[in-house]
């Protein structure tokens, strides 16, 4: 009856082991595609020139004579998804393709998010395409795209501020640069969630005003997702103590049974 008491005891403390965290793992933070149209939760700077677009809209195809006009890479082809059920974030063009009105002016996108107890890590995920073309001659100006992360700094008024940088590319005169990207930042690299315990991932765009012909730019963003590494979690030292116990009750009923 002794050994039969030693192996529940032992039995029972591997389970208080095997129980003593709950495992690490990897969580959703935040999964936008846009298909369900604009989010409620988004703040924007820049009226109807931030704007959702179908996969069939013109900028997501290809201009011969223009290329840097509209997103797609190659004759024949599109940038994002060409179904019409499908939707992505235009920053910085009102309809169409990237024409000449706005040709200036910052412009922004953010969603908040918020950590999950335990959080080590985020990853941060997107497509993404910058493309900018000189109107009306040679030479132009230098516009800027820049995404990143803040808390309590966040300011949609200035999309391009941000307390940790994921990307940040510019275009000068004109070009065009994409990608997907994923970034994964430590959580001590954010700095404090804002006064409702979020932070808010922000997209910029930035066309400058400081040269006449200028350049005219726009910002294609489809598939944001941001995932989060949780640590293991130790139980509460109450529940160690209620398993304690347990062991000793068993332990000392079975030194009586031997005792009778």
């Amino acid at each position: 009856m002794k050994n039969q008491a030693i192996k529940l005891s032992l039995a029972v403390c591997g389970f208080c082991l095997a129980t003593s965290s709950v495992q690490a793992e990897t969580i959703t933070l935040l999964d936008q595609n846009f298909d369900a149209g604009m989010p409620s939760s988004a703040q924007t700077l820049g009226g109807s020139s931030v704007n959702l677009r179908s996969g069939t809209n013109a900028v997501n195809t290809y201009n011969a004579g223009i290329p840097n006009q509209r997103f797609s890479l190659a004759s024949g082809t599109t940038f994002f998804d060409n179904s019409a059920s499908n939707q992505f974030l235009v920053l910085g063009d009102a309809s169409g393709q990237l024409a000449g009105s706005p040709d200036n002016g910052t412009f922004g996108f953010a969603q908040p998010f918020t950590l999950a107890s335990g959080t080590t890590d985020i990853t941060v995920s997107f497509d993404w395409v910058f493309s900018a073309f000189v109107l009306g001659g040679t030479g132009g100006s230098t516009d800027q795209f820049k995404v990143g992360i803040s808390g309590a700094s966040f300011d949609i008024n200035s999309p391009l501020t941000t307390s940790a940088t994921i990307l940040d590319q510019s275009v000068a005169s004109a070009g065009k640069v994409y990608g997907p990207d994923s970034v994964t930042l430590a959580v001590a690299s954010l700095g404090a969630a804002d006064v409702n315990g979020n932070y808010w991932l922000s997209f910029g765009l930035f066309e400058n005003t400081g040269t006449n012909p200028t350049t005219n730019s726009g910002v294609g963003i489809d598939n944001i997702k941001i995932t989060a590494n949780v640590s293991a979690v130790p139980l509460p030292a109450a529940v160690w103590m209620f398993l304690s116990g347990f062991v000793g009750m068993l332990t000392m009923g079975r030194r009586k049974q031997n005792l009778v």
